[in-house]
């Protein structure tokens, strides 16, 4: 009687810890799913991502356009991202030297490309020796500003104003190696073909930096005209603004006129290069190490795209007149070298600052 009983306690004792045994599996289980699941949902390895750009300026729109993204990016990778404005130079130097796990990468526009083109970068920061992500945004309101009181409204009004007073030049201010200088050789070549080289070359350059660089020379007399944007110039263009400081648009270079504003684009303005309508809009896109972990540009890129369907970046952006553009890392490259070869065109054709430079 008393073996029987001893067995029965066995077996309930054995029944018990095989219970436990498939308990404590079966939560194991769970807490590697559950991890898994997270990974596959984007979380990044690095705790810590430093984003640098290639603007030295906290104002300008290349830090407006890395904040912004980089404020949800950090939800949806699950880790903390600060952006280091230190200059295009400094920035692929990091990136240069970075660690291949995504703990340091770059956000830049389309100067990083025409800066080689136009020696201001080194060769060795050409497209093609780094892993290019996705395009996230775009500027569409780079534009051309004049003093309040100019004797034109638009940049065609610019060249017919050369045209009907001989002795006269105007200076534009605009920063070497980017987006300013090739918009401004896109309205400098159309001048030279349209007028001919006794208007164009009464155009000069005022090479200076960042747009705050370019405000000043407006300002204290040095320019006539300057590049610069809706989002960075737009409080001054406003009702009530001092005579001192006030400014106008005369003209956006993208592809169609921005809502809200009443800037004409250039190619409503007739200018043209080589017969085509002039037209360029600066897209903002990350900038990884060639060998950067693959797992991480995965992660990075599909963030991005989650990030694009949510309506309140859409939102922020709008802020400063920025649109959202998503165009995913696998196609982003294609895209930017064709961009590039329309634009190496151009560059090709126009003067050297050297030989027109105030």
């Amino acid at each position: 009687m008393r073996l029987q009983i001893r067995m029965g306690e066995n077996k309930m004792k054995n029944s018990l810890i095989i219970f436990l045994i498939v308990i404590l599996m079966l939560s194991l289980t769970a807490c590697g799913d559950k991890a898994s699941g997270s990974n596959d949902e984007g979380e990044v390895d690095v705790s810590r991502i430093r984003l640098v750009i290639g603007s030295t300026s906290t104002g300008g729109d290349t830090y407006q356009n890395a904040d912004t993204i980089s404020r949800y990016l950090e939800d949806n990778l699950k880790t903390n991202i600060k952006v280091d404005a230190v200059g295009a130079v400094r920035a692929f130097q990091e990136l240069g030297k970075a660690r291949n796990d995504g703990s340091t990468i770059m956000f830049f526009h389309d100067m990083s490309y025409l800066g080689v083109e136009y020696g201001s970068i080194q060769e060795n920061n050409k497209l093609e020796n780094w892993t290019i992500g996705p395009i996230v945004s775009v500027n569409p309101g780079n534009a051309f500003l004049a003093k309040g009181g100019a004797p034109y409204d638009t940049m065609a009004e610019s060249a017919e104003w050369l045209k009907q007073n001989p002795d006269e030049t105007i200076t534009v201010a605009i920063e070497s190696g980017g987006v300013s200088e090739i918009t401004f050789n896109g309205y400098y070549l159309w001048v030279k073909e349209k007028y001919g080289t006794k208007v164009s070359d009464r155009i000069k350059a005022y090479v200076t930096g960042s747009q705050e660089d370019k405000n000043q020379a407006l300002w204290d007399g040095n320019a006539d005209i300057i590049n610069g944007s809706i989002g960075g110039n737009s409080e001054y263009v406003k009702d009530g603004v001092d005579d001192e400081i006030k400014m106008k648009f005369l003209g956006i270079t993208a592809g169609e006129r921005v809502e809200g504003y009443e800037i004409p684009i250039f190619a409503e303005q007739g200018i043209k290069v080589d017969g085509k309508e002039f037209v360029f809009d600066k897209e903002f896109f990350f900038l990884m190490p060639k060998d950067v972990d693959q797992d991480f540009a995965s992660k990075l890129n599909n963030a991005v795209a989650k990030i694009q369907e949510n309506p309140e970046y859409a939102e922020d952006l709008d802020k400063n007149s920025y649109k959202t553009k998503y165009i995913p890392a696998d196609k982003a490259e294609e895209y930017l070298l064709e961009k590039r070869e329309t634009f190496q065109k151009i560059i090709k054709k126009a003067p050297s600052l050297d030989n027109i430079t105030n």
